[in-house]
């Protein structure tokens, strides 16, 4: 009974460590979510206007070399 009574407290600290543990971790897993989900965001929109601008100039080097070549 006696060491029941001793072991009490230390598994009440264990648990209150537990849960301030997995409290900690959530917050830290949360913003590191976020954090993936902004640097994802913006390397998509940089990505997408990347391919237009590539596409621009594509077409508008392509029009500028018949027009220099291919002269009607």
């Amino acid at each position: 009974m006696r060491a029941e009574l001793i072991q009490e407290p230390q598994l009440l600290q264990n648990s209150r460590a537990n849960k301030f543990a997995d409290d900690l971790t959530d917050r830290l897993k949360s913003s590191v979510d976020l954090v993936t989900e902004k640097v994802n965001s913006s390397m998509a929109k940089r990505g997408r206007m990347l391919m237009l601008l590539e596409k621009r100039f594509s077409f508008s080097a392509i029009r500028k070399l018949k027009s220099r070549l291919f002269k009607f």
